[in-house]
């Protein structure tokens, strides 16, 4: 299985590293590349470059322009249906960095934790995501 992991040049946390070696302890034989983008705007290029090649894509790019981030998701999600390629759009509110060092180590391997995860959730086992009956107060 190759997954392609998608970030900014500029992102303020490379979780990269960490996350290409949780996957590959939990996914047999995974084979992961990285690719990473100038300007936010040429993730979804590099999205439907790699989709070809790859039966999963991580694209991991904190930033803190919510109008940017929506964009970038949309577009991702036409490259998904395009290239019947399953991405995980991780453009969010960055939250992890301006933490102090402590903290920061932290909040980043919950993030693996996480990512990881959502990961193998979404290629084994789907019903991790049924939702469940909420109890009434």
């Amino acid at each position: 299985m190759k997954i392609t992991l998608i970030g900014l040049k500029d992102n303020s946390i490379n979780v990269f590293p960490e996350l290409g070696k949780a996957l590959g302890k939990k996914i047999s034989g995974v084979e992961l590349t990285e690719r990473f983008a100038p300007v936010p705007e040429d993730l979804p290029v590099i999205a439907l470059e790699s989709a070809e090649e790859s039966d999963f894509i991580v694209v991991f790019a904190p930033m803190d322009d919510d109008e940017t981030a929506d964009f970038i998701k949309k577009k991702l999600v036409d490259v998904e249906l395009a290239t019947k390629t399953r991405i995980l759009k991780l453009v969010d509110s960055d939250f992890v960095s301006g933490s102090d060092e402590e903290d920061f180590e932290e909040k980043k391997a919950e993030l693996v934790n996480s990512i990881v995860e959502m990961v193998v959730n979404i290629l084994f086992n789907e019903k991790a995501f049924e939702p469940t009956d909420r109890e009434f107060e």
